[in-house]
Order: structure tokens, then C-alpha cells, then sequence
């Protein structure tokens, strides 16, 4: 064999060796691959080894795990005309990778557009009131109208999030007024209460105290509560019925001498 046939040989070989190390390939747990002969799909495999035709067969990889696509920064205006930034996410995943490659070029980019259009569709629906106390209904919305066109692509749109709505300065601060209204209004309430009860109370224990034997045991008790303290010297003009109520018969006595005492 000639040096010329030799050469031949070895580069035939290397062609050969590139050849069928690139008709081997492998699928990850997390993807699927369409293998396109000529143009044409002509099937999906799934994880493992494979093998393709070299120069005939291509692939392109799919990733089948959950996406998510974020939406910060969208602006948007309610019903009754004011303008608030969304802060949303969507999540999605490839569940049919024939319609994905066939139907659309950069499904990612697609469902960002999309979503955006929905949001500010949706939101121009909602007063800035029912904005802000209907969150998740509005998420619930946003997912069901971006689904439904997804599909069709081939992508499943698992779950959209409403996480942030951002109010002009001006309207934070009529709200904070608000707020503050609301809390000293409910303060003013709650006082308002609490006097309706005391004086209810403070009416029946006067109703209470017109039995004399009643108001006596209050004084009594009430001498007993000042009286713990024995650094105080305490001075109380008692009537005569508290005293002999309280058995002090000498000083009820002295008290009524004592006015005979000055006259005479």
C-alpha cells in the first residue's frame, strides 16, 4: 500500500469515527427531542441513548421543566381612569413539543407579550377599589385568557400570580388619610362604647345605693381601702347612722353631745 492509499484510508477512517460519534446522542430526564429528518418531524423521544442519521437527521431539544416568565414594570389604567404598575409571574410548562416547533418560534417571548396585553386588558375592567380587594380573582383571569391561547402551542400555563400593585405618590397619600381617618373613627367608636357601658353600670350601682344599708357598706369599704397605707392620716365626716352602723357607739355618742356641750 502506497503512502497516498494509506492517507486515504486514515482520513476515511476519521470521517467515519466523526460520523458516528455525532449520531450518538442523549436525552436528560428533564427533556424531550424531536428529531427532524429532511425538514420533517419524525419523531420524540425521551430520556436515554440514541442514535440519528448523520447528515439526514438533526434534533432540537425541548426542556419540559417549569418556566417563569416574569412581568415587572406593567403599566396599566382602572376603570375610573388611574394609572398603577403590575408587578405579575407566570409559570409555565412545554407539554406538547410537536405544536411548539411547529406553531410558534419563541414560545417564551410569545407568552410574556401576551400575558402583558391581558393584564392591562383585565385591569381596565376593575375600579381601583375592586383592583386592590380582587387580586386573586384577577390572577385566575389572567391565567384562564393566556391558557387558552398557550395551548395551542403547546404550552400549559400552570399557574399566574398578581405580586405587586403600585399606586401613584399622590394616591398613597390619599390613602394613607384615609387609613388614618378610618382608625381614629373606629378609636372614637370603641371609646364611645365603652362610656355607653360604664354609665350603664355607674346607673345601676346608683340604683343600687339608695338603700341606705348599701351606701354604708361602700363607705366602710372604701375606709378600709384608703386605710392600708399607714403613712396617710386620713380625715372623713362620716354621718352619725355609718358609725353606729360600724359599732363606734362613743364617737356617735360624743357627736351628739357635743352640739348640747357648746350651747350651754
Amino acid at each position: 500500500m502506497s503512502a497516498v492509499q494509506g492517507l486515504a484510508v486514515m482520513v476515511v477512517g476519521l470521517i467515519l469515527v466523526f460520523l458516528l460519534a455525532g449520531s450518538v446522542y442523549i436525552v436528560k430526564q428533564w427533556e424531550k427531542v424531536a428529531v427532524i429528518r429532511l425538514g420533517r418531524i419524525i419523531k420524540i423521544v425521551e430520556t436515554g441513548l440514541h442514535f440519528k442519521i448523520p447528515l439526514l437527521d438533526s434534533i432540537r431539544r425541548i426542556d419540559t421543566r417549569m418556566q417563569t416568565i416574569d412581568l415587572r414594570g406593567q403599566s396599566a389604567i382602572t376603570r375610573d381612569n388611574i394609572s398603577v404598575g403590575i408587578d405579575a409571574v407566570v409559570f409555565a410548562r412545554i407539554e406538547d413539543a410537536v405544536k411548539l416547533i411547529l406553531r410558534v418560534q419563541n414560545y417564551y417571548d410569545a407568552v410574556s407579550k401576551y400575558a402583558q396585553t391581558s393584564i392591562r386588558d383585565i385591569v381596565g375592567r376593575y375600579s381601583l377599589d375592586d383592583l386592590l380587594g380582587s387580586r386573586e380573582e384577577i390572577s385566575r383571569e389572567l391565567k384562564k385568557v393566556v391558557d387558552e391561547l398557550a395551548v395551542d402551542w403547546g404550552v400549559d400555563i400552570a399557574r399566574a400570580e398578581l405580586q405587586d400593585i403600585s399606586l401613584p405618590e399622590d394616591m398613597k397619600r390619599a390613602f394613607a388619610v384615609q387609613a388614618e381617618a378610618e382608625r381614629e373613627a373606629r378609636a372614637v367608636l370603641i371609646k364611645s362604647r365603652a362610656e355607653l357601658e360604664a354609665s350603664t353600670n355607674l346607673a345601676k350601682a346608683a340604683e343600687n345605693m339608695k338603700d341606705g344599708n348599701a351606701m354604708q357598706l361602700r363607705i366602710l369599704s372604701t375606709i378600709d381601702d384608703v386605710s392600708k397605707d399607714q403613712s396617710n392620716t386620713i380625715v372623713l365626716a362620716l354621718p352619725l347612722e355609718t358609725l353606729r352602723a360600724a359599732g363606734i357607739q362613743g364617737i356617735a355618742a360624743m357627736s351628739s353631745i357635743r352640739p348640747k356641750y357648746q350651747q350651754g
